[in-house]
């Protein structure tokens, strides 16, 4: 049961990963056929990697916030 909910994040965050890209390669004038298949994977797991990358931030910030909140006892 994991492992399929984890599978389906997967293809969801790829699915949202390769919209935001295909918006980024439009506004810079790029059209999906202009680059070949290995590239436009490549910058796909770029992009995927990046997404990671600020998704360990947030849950940095929000793991510190917390620990904030208890060591100082509370909101008040």
């Amino acid at each position: 049961m994991f492992n399929d909910t984890q599978n389906e994040f997967d293809k969801n965050v790829r699915k949202m990963t390769e919209s935001n890209l295909l918006k980024k390669l439009n506004k810079q004038g790029i059209d999906r056929t202009d680059i070949t298949s290995g590239k436009f994977n490549e910058l796909l797991e770029m992009e995927i990697e990046k997404l990671k990358s600020d998704g360990k931030k947030v849950g940095t910030g929000i793991g510190v916030g917390i620990a904030l909140t208890v060591l100082t006892g509370g909101l008040f």
